[in-house]
């Protein structure tokens, strides 16, 4: 009767030998939720990435129009580029321009391209925008003057 007993011992013991370690199958699943997860947060971060992109073009857009109408104020009309808001127009002193608009150059849009400008004089507004990440005019993704 004993030898029976240490015979189940033993067995008993080569099954938790068996167990202790992890299968093949649970090691893939546990990788493959790892896959998911990993795909999840980095289809996040860059949703995330595109709508800091277009909040900041049209932060911009706000600011380089506001400093147009302030040139305009000053001047009686638009100025003819975006990187005239820095340039003293000819026949005015530094006391009548009042400017330079902006306190650095003109920058590029999120995407490194340059803004598109388009001043009208005769309605009294200016036109801004960004192509947008795609870099194409007049599409979906395009940054429209903000506020108007």
């Amino acid at each position: 009767m004993h030898a029976c007993r240490k015979h189940r011992f033993n067995r008993s013991s080569d099954r938790h030998v068996q167990r202790s370690g992890f299968t093949l199958l649970e090691l893939l699943l546990v990788m493959a939720i790892l896959v998911v997860l990993a795909s999840l947060s980095t289809f996040a971060i860059l949703n995330l990435q595109s709508s800091s992109l277009q909040k900041a073009a049209q932060v911009q857009v706000e600011t380089f129009k506001d400093a147009c109408t302030m040139y305009k104020l000053s001047v009686g009309s638009f100025p003819r580029t975006l990187n005239d808001l820095h340039a003293l127009p000819s026949g005015m002193t530094q006391a009548q321009w009042g400017g330079p608009y902006l306190d650095s150059r003109i920058p590029n849009d999120p995407w490194g391209r340059p803004y598109n400008y388009a001043p009208d004089n005769v309605s009294q507004s200016v036109q801004i925008t960004s192509n947008g990440p795609d870099g194409q005019r007049n599409t979906n993704d395009d940054v429209p003057q903000a506020g108007g």
